[in-house]
């Protein structure tokens, strides 16, 4: 409906441009073409001279770049002899040569280390060293390193090519004096070329690109292409220039000049600027090519056009005629819009109405959920309690037997309970992300701690993979998501090992748990997320888990809006993989480790319990006086207070009219969390601690789940279990509270004020 009103829409339009297109002529369809092959040759003109300056200024930044580079290698070749010329010259210069014999043992040895030196008198004979030959236009001998020099430059080092040795060298020379002033010998360093070889073989081959060493009147010391380059701009040391247009070997070219700070030679780089504008040449014609395809495709053009204004006015008749047709449409269109509009708006309403009804429905069923969470694992904790309480007092093998067929009912019967609330409150869409930046090795660890021992029974090998990275999650939920894998993966595979993983992808991680198991057909692949599928276990083992692994580990995963993905081979093994997207890749400092201290039973103490079912209550009782403990009970909070306030005992003494009230003032307080009247179990703790004028350490058992709860033990430094708790979890959470406890001691007699009144 939509389309056909769009439809009509364009031919009105089409209509207006057509009666408009016949006013026209041919002129102006030819001037617009003209128009249009001018702009087009005017725009490629400027490209191609923006192109030309580009090409330039690209290619000057590259002979800057090359002579910066082979001025900074040449300087490291060259600076070592450079420093020991400078040292043995500056302490020989005013003495003359004869000063060569009192030199001290450090700088003979720097001398034998370098290996490269001559010392020649002022007659040119050699007094120490190799043999040198000067070549190139200093040819002639040393001697014609003696010349004579201006003032300035008599105590300036000098550069030249030569060979000392029979080696290729630059020789770098320093002239000596005698206490008179008088000339009388040189010193001489060389330097390899070959030391100077990887760096102008790099940056030049003598034809495209010439680079080498020279002297400031343009004369070559080392390197390719141009043997002369004529008087060199003046530089100061250090000083880097460009040359946009310099004669070499009869070329213009680009030239690039840098001086070295402590001697008087030049790092040059040329490139002819032929070569550097070859390649816009090539642009050039190209682009003369698709300007004059560019300017028959507009003569084309305007020719089409002429035809079709030709076929305009037959085309204007017909369109005509659909027009009247078209009109009728659209009313009828119009009509049909209206009414599909009112229907819409009805549909929005019932919508509306439906999401209302769902949103009610939700909150009756997470109030539904907390309820059964509480109410079903209260039974669960008094079954659990005494249970405990059952074994330990059972004598008889066989009693003992039946006692424990007893705890595995109990433990499938808590395993049941535990995946179908979970299963039902991630339906009812009650559970709420906690996002948070998670180290991934954290998760590791806590998988690794969690299914190390299962992976061992079955002779299994189980690793994770080293990672820095850090996902943004929520950790007790991913967690939650790997474990079900892992525990799918050990329980799967027979023999080899299970292995987790993790690969980059962009912003995102993937999660990746492998193992070597029997895999998984392809036709089940879509199956195994759905609730209560179990491949292999028709028979319905609970032993082999409920068939609910995967089906939580889907609704946690579209919760968190995490990818799942599995693929497998027949017999080879599968991988199960989880995105989770990342933050960064520094993982931050470990939680420091809990003090062994904290962990240390203690026993003896006096335990207030506070239970308002009194079957709880009396299993509870039992357990503690079992473990050696002391116990007082109380069914709500203020009757709580009102033990801790004063409880009134009849004792023996020597009068028959003497009562002794006792204070009792008790180590901890054991509580559940909803308790008749005003006081919760978290509230009972803190006014506990207040009559006694000091911290009490407070533990609080409860069937609620809500994050609520959490945060109201944790203000009051509670320590909080969940229903059901097994006794083994119970007794270590009553050490570590009494432990952590400050001023936690044993129990002995002074622990009560005993208050003697004397009543007649």
């Amino acid at each position: 409906m939509s389309s056909l009103f769009h439809a009509a829409s364009l031919h009105r339009h089409a209509s207006t441009l057509l009666r408009t297109a016949t006013a026209s002529s041919r002129v102006p369809l030819t001037v617009l073409c003209a128009a249009l092959a001018l702009l087009g040759s005017v725009s490629w003109v400027a490209v191609t001279i923006l192109d030309y300056r580009d090409t330039l200024e690209r290619s000057e930044e590259t002979v800057r770049q090359a002579v910066t580079l082979l001025d900074g290698h040449a300087s490291s070749v060259l600076e070592p002899g450079v420093t020991l010329l400078q040292q043995v010259a500056d302490r020989m210069d005013g003495r003359g040569l004869g000063a060569w014999a009192e030199r001290s043992l450090m700088e003979a040895m720097a001398v034998e280390r370098f290996g490269r030196m001559t010392v020649l008198d002022a007659n040119g004979m050699l007094r120490f060293g190799a043999a040198v030959a000067v070549e190139g236009p200093d040819g002639g001998g040393p001697m014609t390193l003696a010349h004579v020099l201006p003032p300035e430059e008599e105590r300036a080092i000098q550069a030249a090519f030569g060979h000392m040795a029979g080696q290729p060298s630059i020789l770098l020379a320093r002239r000596i004096h005698d206490m008179a002033g008088v000339f009388d010998g040189v010193i001489l360093v060389a330097v390899p070329v070959s030391s100077l070889m990887p760096a102008l073989n790099a940056l030049g081959d003598g034809m495209q690109r010439s680079v080498g060493l020279f002297r400031p009147d343009g004369m070559q010391l080392v390197g390719f292409g141009a043997a002369a380059l004529g008087m060199l701009p003046p530089l100061a040391p250090g000083a880097e220039r460009l040359e946009a247009e310099w004669t070499v070997d009869g070329r213009p070219s680009m030239l690039g000049l840098s001086r070295m700070l402590r001697m008087p030679v030049l790092s040059v780089v040329s490139i002819p600027r032929a070569v550097v504008l070859d390649p816009w040449h090539v642009r050039l014609e190209r682009g003369l090519a698709v300007m004059a395809a560019g300017v028959a495709a507009l003569v084309g053009l305007s020719l089409l056009g002429v035809a079709g204004l030709r076929r305009e006015a037959s085309a204007r008749r017909r369109l005509a005629e659909a027009n009247g047709q078209l009109e009728q449409a659209n009313a009828r269109l119009e009509q049909r819009v209206e009414e599909r509009t009112a229907a819409l708006s009805a549909a929005n309403l019932e919508l509306s109405r439906a999401l209302a009804e769902k949103e009610r429905a939700n909150q009756v069923k997470g109030r539904f959920l907390s309820a059964a969470n509480h109410d079903l694992r209260q039974p669960f904790q008094a079954l659990r309690l005494f249970h405990h309480i059952l074994t330990e007092r059972l004598a008889d093998t066989r009693d003992r037997a039946i006692a424990e067929k007893m705890g595995e009912a109990l433990d499938a019967g808590e395993k049941l309970l535990h995946a179908l609330l979970e299963v039902a409150t991630l339906d009812a869409g009650v559970v709420r992300p906690q996002l948070a930046d998670v180290p991934v090795p954290v998760i590791f660890d806590d998988l690794l701690a969690e299914f190390r021992g299962l992976a061992a029974e079955k002779g299994l090998q189980l690793r994770a993979m080293p990672s820095r990275m850090v996902v943004r999650t929520d950790r007790a939920l991913l967690t939650r998501m790997l474990g079900d894998l892992v525990r799918n993966a050990i329980r799967f595979t027979d023999a080899g090992r299970v292995t987790i993983g993790c690969r980059r992808r962009g912003h995102s991680l993937r999660i990746e748990i492998w193992d070597t198991g029997s895999g998984i057909p392809a036709e089940q692949l879509d199956n195994i997320f759905e609730d209560f599928v179990q491949l292999g276990n028709p028979e319905r083992d609970r032993r082999q888990g409920l068939g609910l692994g995967l089906a939580k580990v889907r609704r946690k995963a579209a919760l968190l809006g995490h990818a799942v993905e599995v693929r497998s081979h027949q017999d080879r093994g599968s991988v199960f993989a989880v995105t989770v997207p990342t933050v960064e890749t520094e993982r931050p400092p470990a939680p420091p480790p809990v003090p062994a201290a904290a962990c240390v039973a203690t026993g003896g103490r006096l335990i207030l319990v506070v239970e308002d079912d009194p079957v709880q209550r009396d299993a509870m009782r039992l357990l503690l006086e079992s473990w050696g403990h002391r116990v007082i009970e109380a069914a709500d909070g203020e009757a709580a207070l009102a033990l801790v306030g004063g409880a009134v005992r009849v004792v023996e003494a020597a009068e028959p009219a003497s009562i002794t009230r006792e204070v009792l003032v008790p180590d901890m307080v054991v509580s559940d969390f909803r308790l008749p009247g005003g006081l919760t179990g978290v509230q009972t703790v803190a006014k506990v601690g207040e009559r006694l004028g000091r911290a009490v350490a407070g533990l609080i058992l409860t069937g609620d789940t809500a994050p609520e709860r959490i945060r109201d033990a944790v203000a009051t430094g509670c320590r909080l279990l969940h229903k059901p708790v097994t006794p083994d979890d119970l007794r270590d959470a009553i050490a570590m509270t009494l432990a952590e406890q400050p001023g936690a001691r044993a129990a002995t007699d002074s622990e009560k004020i005993l208050e003697n009144q004397q009543t007649t």
